[in-house]
């Protein structure tokens, strides 16, 4: 028993400061308690093991659809080297090289803006991946269609922000996503394709870092949107 104890104390404490840690990512998609934490460490286990790699993005269920790419033009590759990520799978967070409070109202108004000038097939709503703690690009209802990869707990959901911080999530093309990885704007979630109905091509966008960078996360954001419509046009 003394023994147990002895082990016990160094064991618990380790665990509360990660618990901290993690804690002060602040609120995501599960609980943002110690239910959520042990959520996430259990799912930690089944987590994608490199999400940068292009060969984690396999899957053999691609459709005519993954294999066309929505994005306008030639995607540039991201200058420097890629942030420092958050080892717990949710919330999904990017620790450096995070968007200054400026550029990431640029970012969100940029993506109100695709959904203004496109309100007859998306709106802007609460992100439901999030528990309602960020903005999010979402298909219509009355023009939304099943025929690709989505979230089955938010399907209409193609795009989302992550508040205080500028990075995002969207579901992308097989195609848009290994183009979107190989050029350095952002990798997988570490549950996509493993867990929670996540797809494979759902990937971390990572923050805009300048003006220039929040021109192309927007246009990461329009692509998403594009294959959400299945190919319809959004300006």
């Amino acid at each position: 028993m003394f023994l147990a104890a002895i082990l016990f104390v160094p064991i618990a404490r380790e665990v509360y400061v990660d618990y901290c840690a993690w804690f002060a990512l602040g609120p995501g998609g599960i609980p943002h308690n110690f239910v959520g934490y042990v959520t996430q460490w259990l799912l930690s286990w089944i987590a994608v093991k490199n999400p940068r790699s292009i060969t984690s993005l396999y899957f053999p269920n691609r459709t005519d659809l993954d294999k066309e790419g929505f994005l306008e033009g030639d995607l540039p590759e991201r200058e420097g080297t890629r942030p420092k990520i958050a080892t717990y799978v949710a919330p999904h967070r990017q620790l450096t090289d995070k968007s200054t409070a400026e550029l990431e109202k640029s970012l969100d108004s940029a993506i109100r803006k695709i959904a203004e000038d496109n309100n007859s097939t998306i709106e802007i709503k609460p992100s439901a991946l999030e528990g309602g703690n960020s903005p999010a690009l979402s298909i219509l209802e009355s023009v939304y269609t099943e025929s690709h990869l989505h979230v089955p707990r938010a399907p209409r959901e193609v795009f989302h922000i992550h508040a205080g911080e500028g990075s995002a999530h969207g579901v992308y093309s097989w195609t848009d996503a290994v183009m979107i990885i190989e050029k350095g704007w952002g990798e997988m979630h570490g549950l996509s394709g493993q867990a929670l109905g996540l797809p494979h091509s759902y990937l971390m966008i990572y923050a805009p870092r300048n003006a220039e960078e929040v021109k192309v996360v927007s246009m990461l954001a329009r692509a998403a949107a594009r294959y959400g419509l299945e190919g319809k046009h959004v300006s």
